[in-house]
């Protein structure tokens, strides 16, 4: 079966085909990969349950699935968390999600429980991209955390690392692995600074790499902030850290209110309460009586309250498919401020510079989806919510 698959691909010609055909063939070959993710996940849960004294499913996925040893950790864990969620295992066996998604199921199981996961989640995994999902389902695991994620912050805390030595090239090498919190503050730090030499290289508007790649600059950028004090400063508000919290939550009133870092990992009580001696803190009104921070034509620029309104709503880029941070991003006007668009959070979005170049040079669109706004090509729309 396998060695017939393979000759009817290496069989397909791509030369000379459409942007269409191309892309159709692309979906064609990434629904293929998934169903092969699921059947080796599906293999992998098999093994596991076998008591025939083999090895386990890790080095067969390693040796007989020739993968890396990561790579089939990850296939073995996700298979032996679907063992306890029978909905999600018979989504990736009918090819209704993808071993990404259920990778990603698995992950949220750990931190609340298999059994909450599996009832709750299972629908949504269906209907939602990978990135999509994962994102809503980092959400739903921040609000349904046991005692508010504390114990498991502590066991982050307590394996925080750093090693640093010259390779064989002579090359120093740095290694930390962090808390999510400080790989929160350290990367927004990073970022802040990367932007600054992106925009110093030619920025959007230039060839900023063809003055240094992208990983030189994230080099430059993070020994300027070790070796220059100058460069330590707080940036713009969309570099800045920033969390969001329920006001009952900030309060101590009612520790099941959600706290989180934007784009990052919920934030116990206690984290919550250290960052709240040194942050400002500002009131954000998503539902409710209240006015939504509003400016109207009055002001072209978003204002900082603004900023911070978009950052906890849009949280990353709209792009489909796009992961870019708030500090990578602009305010994007839905409705350009030249033809009459309102400088109002309901009328702008986050946009990275690639994206932001794709609206207004390439004819992409914003929608609003049942999960907010998402820049898409109008000729290749988005599947799902």
């Amino acid at each position: 079966m396998f060695d017939s698959m393979i000759q009817q691909t290496r069989a397909v010609v791509t030369s000379g085909l459409s942007r269409a055909e191309l892309e159709g063939l692309v979906g064609g070959a990434g629904r293929v990969m998934a169903a092969m993710g699921a059947l080796q996940t599906r293999c992998a849960t098999e093994i596991e349950g076998l008591d025939d004294g083999g090895v386990n499913s890790k080095v067969v996925l390693r040796e007989a699935g020739r993968m890396s040893t990561r790579s089939a950790n990850k296939v073995a864990k996700t298979a032996a968390g679907l063992v306890e969620m029978p909905k999600l295992a018979e989504s990736l066996a009918s090819g209704a999600i993808t071993a990404e998604h259920a990778a990603v199921a698995v992950d949220a199981a750990n931190k609340t429980s298999a059994e909450q996961v599996d009832d709750e989640l299972s629908n949504l995994a269906e209907v939602s991209s990978v990135d999509m999902f994962a994102e809503h389902s980092r959400r739903w695991v921040n609000r349904n955390q046991p005692d508010d994620g504390a114990e498991l912050y502590q066991q982050q805390r307590d394996n925080r690392v750093m090693k640093h030595w010259i390779n064989e090239d002579g090359m120093g090498v740095l290694l930390a692995e962090l808390d999510p919190t400080s790989y929160q503050q350290v990367r927004k730090a990073i970022n802040t600074e990367y932007d600054r030499l992106w925009r110093d290289d030619g920025g959007r508007d230039g060839s900023p790499d063809d003055v240094r790649t992208t990983p030189q600059r994230m080099a430059d950028a993070f020994v300027a902030l070790l070796t220059n004090p100058e460069r330590r400063g707080p940036g713009t508000t969309r570099t800045q850290l920033i969390a969001v919290a329920d006001i009952e939550r900030l309060r101590g009133e009612d520790p099941t209110g959600v706290a989180e870092i934007v784009g990052g990992e919920a934030l116990p009580q206690t984290v919550l309460e250290r960052l709240r001696c040194t942050a400002a803190i500002t009131g954000v009104i998503f539902d409710g009586e209240g006015h939504p921070i509003w400016v109207g034509r009055t002001h072209r620029h978003a204002t900082e309250a603004q900023i911070k309104a978009i950052i906890a709503r849009d949280r990353r880029c709209r792009g489909k498919g796009c992961t870019a941070g708030p500090e990578r991003c602009e305010i994007h006007h839905i409705k350009p401020w030249e033809q009459g668009g309102r400088t109002d959070i309901d009328s702008m979005c986050l946009a990275c510079p690639l994206c932001h170049h794709n609206i207004h040079d390439r004819g992409y669109i914003v929608i609003k989806t049942k999960t907010g706004y998402q820049i898409i090509n109008p000729n290749n729309p988005p599947n799902g919510p």
